[in-house]
C-alpha cells in the first residue's frame, strides 16, 4: 500500500466513490474542503457504512469502559489535563487498537473535524517502512530484531491483546503499540523492549521531525489504517471546553473489500 493521498470534496456521491478507491490503496487519507449541504455526521455515516460496519469506539473517559456508541469525542476539556483524549499535549506514536483484539477482521479508523484548535493540534503520521529504514540506519538491528520476535501483552480497562510490534504481511508492515497501554503482566524482556522503543521513538523519530502533520478544519478528515502506521498528536493550544474537537469512528470493512 502507498503511505499518503489527498481528496477534496466535490460531490457527495463522487467524493464516497474516490474515498472508497483511495481506502484500498492508500494508508492515509486526507479528506479536505468540506462543501456539502449535509450535516458532517450525516455524511460520515453515509461513507462509513457504505464499506463496512460501525464499532463501537466510545469509551467511559476515567475508566475506559466501552460504551454502546459509534462514535468517541476527542475533545479539548481544561477541567481534565491527565488524559490525552481531554487535554492539550502531544500524543506519542501509537496505534489505536493496541488493546482491541478484532481477530480477522480489518478495520479503518477515522477522525472528522467539528473545530480546530486556535494553534497546532495537527494529527501525526509515520510510515512504518521508514520506521525500519530509520532503526536500520541508526544501527539499530537488535532493536529491530527483537520488535519482530518478543510478543508484549497489552490491556486496557480489561480488554487485551497479544501482538509482537512489529511484523508483516503480504501487503507489509504492520505495528500494534501504545506505550500506555502495556500490561504490567510481561516479561522482563518484553517489558525492556517496550522501554527501548518508546526511546528510540521519542529521541530519535520525533526530534527528527519526520512525523507527517495533517492538519485538520472543521468538516475534514484522516482515515488510516491503524496497524499499518503509527499516528500521534502534535500540542496545541486551546482557551475555551471543546474549542479543539475531533470525533473518531470505526469501520470493520467488509470480508470482500479488498487493500492493495
Amino acid at each position: 500500500m502507498k503511505f499518503f493521498k489527498k481528496i477534496n470534496f466535490t460531490t457527495e456521491q463522487e467524493t464516497i466513490a474516490e474515498l472508497t478507491e483511495a481506502v484500498k490503496q492508500y494508508k492515509v487519507i486526507h479528506l479536505a474542503g468540506y462543501n456539502l449541504p449535509i450535516p458532517l455526521e450525516q455524511f460520515y455515516i453515509n461513507f462509513a457504512d457504505s464499506i463496512g460496519t460501525p464499532f463501537n469506539e466510545d469509551e467511559d473517559l476515567i475508566t475506559g469502559e466501552r460504551k454502546d456508541n459509534r462514535w468517541i469525542d476527542i475533545s479539548y476539556d481544561p477541567a481534565i489535563p491527565d488524559r490525552y483524549r481531554s487535554s492539550n499535549t502531544r500524543q506519542p506514536l501509537h496505534t489505536d487498537d493496541s488493546y482491541v483484539e478484532l481477530g480477522d477482521e480489518k478495520s479503518l479508523q477515522f477522525f472528522y473535524c467539528t473545530s480546530r484548535a486556535a494553534r497546532g493540534g495537527a494529527t501525526t503520521f509515520f510510515d512504518l517502512p521508514d520506521l525500519v529504514d530509520c532503526l536500520k540506519i541508526d544501527g539499530q538491528d537488535d532493536l529491530l530484531e527483537r520488535l519482530m520476535t518478543i510478543t508484549v501483552n497489552f490491556d486496557k480497562a480489561g480488554h487485551k491483546k497479544v501482538r509482537k510490534i512489529l511484523d508483516q504481511d503480504e501487503l507489509g508492515w504492520l505495528a500494534n503499540w501504545n506505550y500506555f497501554c502495556v500490561d504490567k503482566d510481561n516479561t522482563p524482556e518484553a517489558l525492556q523492549l517496550v522501554e527501548d522503543f518508546h526511546q528510540f521513538l521519542e529521541t530519535r523519530v520525533i526530534n527528527a521531525g519526520l512525523v507527517l502533520p495533517v492538519q485538520l478544519e472543521r468538516g475534514e478528515a484522516a482515515f488510516f489504517h491503524d496497524d499499518r502506521i503509527l499516528h500521534g498528536r502534535n500540542a496545541y493550544f486551546a482557551s475555551q471546553k471543546g474549542e479543539r474537537c475531533l470525533i473518531k469512528g470505526k469501520i470493520i470493512l467488509e470480508p470482500d473489500f479488498q487493500l492493495s
